[in-house]
């Protein structure tokens, strides 16, 4: 018998998520607008890894975020 074991996966505390405005208020590089606008595309720019939906509110993780912003520029790189 096979047993599922979430140990494998990474864990992320909790602290590490953030509410866009959070996410905007701390970084104000970032407009809400844009961020909302990833989102929106999220399935098709990979940004879906970097959000976790509680209901209607969204959250998104500090350190995915980092992750994702680091991939796009990896492919601009000749």
């Amino acid at each position: 018998m096979q047993t599922h074991n979430d140990s494998t996966k990474p864990s992320i505390s909790v602290e590490d998520f953030v509410t866009i405005r959070q996410l905007t208020t701390s970084n104000p590089a970032f407009t809400e607008g844009g961020i909302r606008a990833l989102i929106f595309r999220s399935k098709s720019n990979g940004f879906d890894s970097c959000i976790r939906r509680i209901g209607r509110k969204i959250l998104i993780s500090k350190s995915a975020f980092s992750r994702w912003i680091e991939a796009q520029n990896e492919g601009g790189n000749s």
